[in-house]
């Protein structure tokens, strides 16, 4: 299929798609205030993420389910055209090679896809958390199944 549009005005149109302060960012910008840790919004820095929690290397990117791809093949909903079956994949493997040199580097990537930002909001939340306090989760845990074990006895 065609594009209905010259390839100026293409360039236009897709320049006009925000990538930054988008409603899935401001969203987590309010969880992680919050959360409570110092963060940077949209840091320049490998990757490009979303936020940075520096003092405990977290880096936290925000995926929008149709530019990364989320499930479009599973869902049916094939690509319109090669140039964005190959824009998709490009994306796809991008998101991977960062993902793996930042945890090569000493960080904690998290990857929250938009209808989770928006549908499942506490789950992400409770994802941060869980990086934020790794040890303090695994004591709740704990207390959670001794008080399981003891009720059950």
């Amino acid at each position: 299929m065609a594009d209905i549009f010259t390839k100026e005005k293409r360039s236009w149109v897709m320049s006009q798609i925000k990538s930054t302060n988008t409603n899935i960012d401001n969203i987590m910008n309010r969880i992680l205030e919050d959360a409570g840790p110092e963060f940077k919004r949209y840091p320049a820095m490998f990757g490009n993420p979303d936020f940075i929690v520096p003092s405990k290397r977290i880096a936290i990117f925000c995926d929008g389910d149709f530019w990364h791809g989320y499930n479009y093949l599973k869902k049916g909903k094939k690509p319109s055209s090669p140039y964005w079956a190959e824009k998709f994949a490009r994306n796809v493997k991008r998101d991977k090679e960062v993902t793996r040199k930042l945890r090569a580097e000493g960080w904690t990537v998290l990857r929250f896809w938009e209808h989770d930002i928006l549908k499942h909001e506490q789950m992400c939340v409770r994802k941060l958390h869980k990086a934020l306090n790794p040890r303090k989760l695994t004591v709740l845990q704990t207390q959670h199944f001794q008080n399981d074990f003891e009720t059950s006895s």
